[in-house]
């Protein structure tokens, strides 16, 4: 799981700079009430309290604020109003009373970027070098640690309270794959649909340490399927079928999972799926919109974006029974 944090804190668009008063507007979906944030962008994740990041910009209570300490994207908020982002070329945290350069992983790295933060404020990412190979590493209490590989590129998307991470690894010359790190860094690899051979990653982990994300369903072709790894690890699509392409971003304590799908004769579409349910499609607003759902908190709202044929993005938070 990503930012699904039960503590309460001072909220950080209190310290923010304000930028403006969003006017959103609210219309009705299969996946839930859809309600428009008011902001030219996507919005990347929603923590407990209703609290938005979209890549430059923070929305807290119908207002739109600059990101706190001087950050340049966000990635990830928790409900401490701790952000994971980006600074420069850098991961960073603004751990709600400064802004921590996380740095790289390895000297020889010139670049970094935060894409999972869970409750302690351990943060996760991926640290390269252009032209280079790539790392998964993760930042607790101060220290970055390295997490292990196949060799290849490798990275780390999302990690929950207990300290699990997930992402991916490849080698230097087999397919991608979904990757585990256990809290002592034991990699686990997480299979793959079909013949087994194809890419795959894996987005997110809640608590429970379900894990979602997607999965090829052959070596080197066929469809790409949104997918869930449960407690036995054995693979499950989960986007209803039909599909040419989807992925899962998340998915919260209850096993509600969100993400996009594209059906054959159709636009791309965010999804909601609960763990004993339908998948949920995000119906367009306008004809030629496409969406996008990149985050789900504990109450079950997501968030996300619809992009309109001009390809104009407007962030979008989603409210769904819980």
């Amino acid at each position: 799981m990503r930012t699904h944090i039960r503590t309460v804190a001072v909220a950080v668009g209190l310290v923010a700079g304000l930028v403006g008063v969003a006017a959103p507007s609210q219309a009705r979906s299969d996946a839930g009430a859809v309600l428009d944030l008011g902001i030219d962008e996507c919005a990347n994740d929603v923590n407990g309290l209703g609290a938005v990041v979209t890549t430059t910009h923070l929305y807290r209570q119908g207002r739109t604020y600059a990101l706190p300490g001087g950050l340049d994207a966000a990635a990830r908020i928790n409900d401490r109003g701790q952000v994971a982002g980006t600074d420069g070329d850098l991961a960073a945290l603004w751990d709600g009373r400064r802004l921590v350069r996380i740095g790289v992983a390895d000297p020889a790295d010139t670049y970094s970027y935060a894409t999972g933060l869970n409750t302690r404020g351990d943060v996760v990412g991926t640290s390269g070098s252009y032209g280079g190979r790539t790392r998964a590493f993760v930042w607790s209490g101060g220290t970055v640690r390295v997490l292990p590989d196949l060799g290849g590129n490798a990275g780390a998307t999302g990690i929950n309270a207990a300290g699990q991470v997930v992402g991916y690894v490849r080698s230097a010359t087999g397919p991608q794959r979904a990757a585990l790190w256990e809290p002592d860094g034991t990699l686990v690899q997480l299979g793959a649909l079909g013949d087994g051979g194809g890419h795959s990653l894996a987005a997110a982990i809640n608590d429970r340490g379900d894990v979602v994300g997607y999965s090829y369903t052959q070596t080197g072709a066929g469809p790409v399927r949104a997918v869930r790894w449960g407690a036995t690890r054995a693979v499950e699509p989960i986007d209803g079928g039909g599909t040419v392409f989807a992925q899962a971003a998340d998915v919260n304590g209850r096993g509600r999972v969100v993400g996009n799908l594209q059906l054959a004769d159709g636009y791309q579409q965010g999804f909601v799926r609960d763990a004993q349910g339908e998948v949920r499609p995000l119906a367009p607003q306008a004809d030629g919109d496409t969406s996008v759902l990149n985050a789900v908190n504990e109450s079950g709202t997501a968030v996300g974006c619809v992009v309109a044929a001009d390809g104009t993005e407007r962030a979008v938070m989603v409210y769904g029974t819980r």
